[in-house]
């Protein structure tokens, strides 16, 4: 989010382009971007036989598709003309969707990638990764998965952070600076939020730690300090730090909800193999738990 030169707002589809330009056209206010409006399209007439379509028809019912798209973002972008810098389209051919906007996002050397959220059954999750999460998972730049109507009347910004993850200090410093720098956009206020793990009533059956009330403590107190160090490192302007007991995904969605956050910032990783297409990880989980946009920092 900060830096940004290229925005890349895209979809497969038409729907939802129009409020996620709004939005680019405010971070392009704010920061001089380059913005690339894309849609990815395909059409099962790719694949008909030659013998109900000739080689030559097909190729000309695609392009014919292809226009029509193309006109129809240009009209899209019509009203942003001179509201912004520069601004340009383009329509990709492809029946894999995020493949082809992980292709536009390096083409387009985009630092940002808005994209309004799809809807998806969740029996289909497993059968096929939805778009949005396997944006938050591949792209190598920050995803704004865009859901609210307008950007106009801001509430806060949330930014949710594992600060006793030691390991990842350029993650939640990318995280936090992120979220301020979208706070400061929107004029609006900045909220701060980590978890800890919630020891139910089974730990102290088992004698496993009988003081389970005061390692809890110990876990709110170390968080909520961390916390601290990072606003006075980072010379951050933060409304309220909150510090939840309990699964990430289950707290941070509970506040975000009740604040509520225009915008909540969160940390994503990538994942190989088959915990890619069966294992969702928090940010994921959050997607559809949020009500309000979500962006993702690599």
């Amino acid at each position: 989010m900060r830096d940004v030169k290229n925005i890349l707002i895209a979809n497969d589809s038409l729907d939802g382009l129009n409020t996620a330009l709004e939005k680019a056209a405010m971070i392009e206010h704010y920061s001089g971007a380059e913005l690339h409006v894309a849609e990815v399209i395909y059409d099962t007439i790719a694949e008909e036989s030659e013998e109900n379509v000739s080689e030559a028809e097909r190729s000309r019912l695609i392009e014919a598709l292809k226009a029509a798209e193309r006109r129809g973002l240009q009209n899209l972008i019509e009203p942003f003309a001179e509201r912004v810098a520069s601004i340009n389209t383009r329509v990709a051919w492809d029946r894999q969707a995020a493949a082809a906007l992980l292709r536009l996002q390096t083409e387009t050397q985009a630092e940002l990638l808005i994209k309004p959220v799809s809807k998806h059954g969740r029996i289909a999750d497993y059968l096929h990764t939805p778009l949005d999460w396997a944006l938050t998972r591949e792209a190598p730049c920050a995803v704004l998965i865009s859901k609210q109507p307008s950007w106009e009347q801001a509430t806060c910004v949330l930014a949710a952070v594992d600060v006793a993850d030691e390991a990842h200090r350029d993650l939640t410093q990318e995280i936090l600076l992120t979220a301020s720098t979208l706070a400061k956009l929107l004029g609006t206020q900045l909220h701060l939020a980590c978890a800890y793990p919630e020891l139910g009533q089974s730990v102290n059956d088992l004698q496993v730690a009988m003081d389970y009330e005061g390692i809890k403590a110990d876990m709110r107190e170390s968080r909520g300090r961390h916390l601290d160090e990072w606003i006075t490192e980072l010379q951050l302007d933060v409304a309220q730090s909150h510090v939840l007991e309990g699964k990430p995904a289950n707290t941070i969605s509970a506040l975000a909800n009740s604040l509520p956050a225009t915008v909540s910032v969160l940390g994503t990783s990538a994942r190989r193999g088959l915990g890619k297409l069966f294992l969702g990880n928090t940010a994921e989980d959050l997607i559809d738990q949020i009500h309000g946009d979500i962006v993702t920092v690599r």
